[in-house]
């Protein structure tokens, strides 16, 4: 997309205008590229903030402005090996090519920042720099200008803002933001390395020093000898630059062998100097490793603990709980003008289908001791089975019972209990601790009433069987008949209405045959 006119001046805002060592202006073309702020000057080189001119593209452009032999060898070089290095550890490769008479690179606009300074965040740091110059050594390419100038960032996984401070707005701990990534940067003095066995570093004539001071290695320095060993001296030089020179004790050993005058006593590769950092805190890890053995004992003996505090009734209720579809019929009524009857009232029902959770019994008995607490939403008990659990819900829980028994133990009563049951058939509810209250008989209807079923059960404190009920039940209708019968006797049908004494009569033949 293109930039708008704020954008653009945001953009300049965050650089200054051209400055008299500047060699071009605001609004120059190197091919599809318009310049639009100076960023900063090498020994060879310029480079400026350019925006594509017809996609709006931010990016970095880098133009050779000593048209020198080796500069310009070192400049072409450093276009080929970023074309061909893919990695996100390097600046995107964008154009090369000439214009004006200059020969120019544009490639990923990345921002300046500040190096880490704590433990933790130059750890990471340094393991990312190594990661790319590790990727170059085994291209076998030798970086030999590693240095804090030449580390970018990329901002938030993504290219760079393109206004203000790259830090701007980011959380930073010890002037390190956790979403940069270090991006190596300037392959111009990148040379290419023999290696003929891992571990130990053939050297790369060339005439005289390179590098930069401070960080280059002494053989680099001074007899321009580039190797593994003066990669891995300028980036001990780096580590002691994170701690401003005063590393803590456990960084101190690594630094002094990574930057030994010896290059036979560095590490003998990126992987060993990384491996290093890593067991830095060898000592106090054990320590901690001890503690979290300790720890993760009492954690295992708590676990233990609340197993047998009932902890495995949870795990066995959750494994024992589905999700998936509950469909119901809701039986409704609703105003209506008869032509015959005039106003009365229609009764419908209502298929709903919503997700819910199902527990299927499997003709299994299963009985748990401690509460169970049920969140708002719709449950649906599957039998054959039986299921003994204080059930209780302080919100709103419909709890559908069909062709299974619920002994449920709870105390809890309604409406501070507030489950609503629902009787679909073959079901037997009974509240084992409960006495009968309206509240509690509110709370339970039968879906198939509306269909003149009755193949349903509600007991306050009544059996725990199906087999116990149809026990009770026979022994009820016994004993109503029973009576019946001694009333009978007792005052003959003369005290019964008409339309019951047909079936009186009947029963009492009946009872006086059977007890023949």
């Amino acid at each position: 997309m293109s930039l708008g006119v704020d954008e653009i001046e945001g953009i300049l805002s965050a650089h200054e205008r051209m400055p008299i060592g500047a060699s071009f202006k605001d609004g120059e073309t190197f091919g599809n590229w318009r310049v639009t702020a100076f960023i900063g000057k090498g020994g060879n080189g310029e480079v400026y903030r350019v925006v594509h001119v017809s996609l709006g593209t931010s990016a970095a452009l880098k133009v050779l402005v000593r048209d020198e032999p080796r500069a310009r060898e070192r400049f072409v070089r450093e276009a080929r090996l970023l074309s061909e290095l893919k990695s996100a550890s390097f600046p995107q490769f964008f154009e090369y090519g000439e214009a004006n008479g200059y020969a120019y690179l544009v490639m990923e606009l990345l921002e300046p920042g500040d190096l880490p300074t704590g433990d933790r965040e130059v750890a990471r740091f340094l393991r990312q720099v190594c990661d790319a110059v590790a990727e170059l050594h085994a291209c076998g390419i030798v970086h030999r200008d590693i240095k804090p100038s030449n580390i970018l960032w990329r901002i938030g996984g993504t290219h760079s803002p393109l206004l203000g401070h790259p830090f701007h707005g980011q959380p930073s701990v010890g002037g390190y933001v956790a979403s940069a990534v270090p991006v190596l940067a300037d392959l111009g003095l990148a040379k290419d390395i023999a290696t003929s066995d891992v571990g130990h570093p053939t050297s790369d004539i060339t005439q005289g020093g390179v590098g930069t001071p401070g960080y280059g290695a002494p053989e680099q320095m001074e007899r321009g000898e580039a190797s593994v060993a003066s990669d891995i001296h300028a980036l001990g030089v780096l580590a002691d630059r994170c701690f401003d020179g005063k590393p803590p004790r456990t960084w101190r050993r690594i630094i002094e062998r990574a930057t030994s005058s010896i290059p036979e006593r560095r590490y003998p590769s990126v992987a060993a100097f990384i491996r290093a950092i890593r067991w830095r805190n060898f000592l106090r890890t054990a320590g901690f490793s001890a503690f979290a053995v300790l720890l993760l004992g009492a954690i295992a003996a708590s676990v233990a603990v609340w197993l047998a505090m009932g902890g495995g009734e949870w795990i066995k209720w959750r494994r024992l709980c589905e999700r998936g579809e509950i469909v119901s019929v809701e039986e409704k009524s609703e105003p209506y003008e008869s032509p015959a009857y005039g106003k009365c009232r229609r009764i419908f029902h209502v298929t709903n289908v919503v997700e819910g959770t199902i527990i299927d019994l499997h003709a299994r008995t299963l009985s748990f001791k401690e509460p169970i607490e049920l969140a708002p939403g719709e449950y649906r008990i599957i039998g054959p089975g039986r299921l003994d659990a204080a059930l209780s819900g302080p919100s709103n829980a419909v709890v559908r019972l069909k062709n299974c028994l619920l002994n449920n133990m709870t105390t809890i009563q309604h409406p501070k209990n507030r489950i609503s049951y629902v009787m679909e058939g073959g079901a037997y509810l009974n509240f084992v601790n409960l006495d009968a209250t309206s509240e509690m008989r509110k709370s339970v209807r039968c879906a198939e009433e509306y269909q003149g079923g009755n193949d349903y059960a509600v007991e306050f404190r009544g059996p725990l069987t199906f087999k116990e009920l149809n026990r009770k039940r026979a022994d009820e209708r016994d004993h109503t008949l029973r009576e019946e019968i001694d009333r009978v006797n007792r005052d003959g049908l003369k005290a019964f209405p008409e339309r019951q004494k047909s079936w009186l009569r009947k029963d009492c033949a009946e009872t006086a045959i059977g007890s023949r």
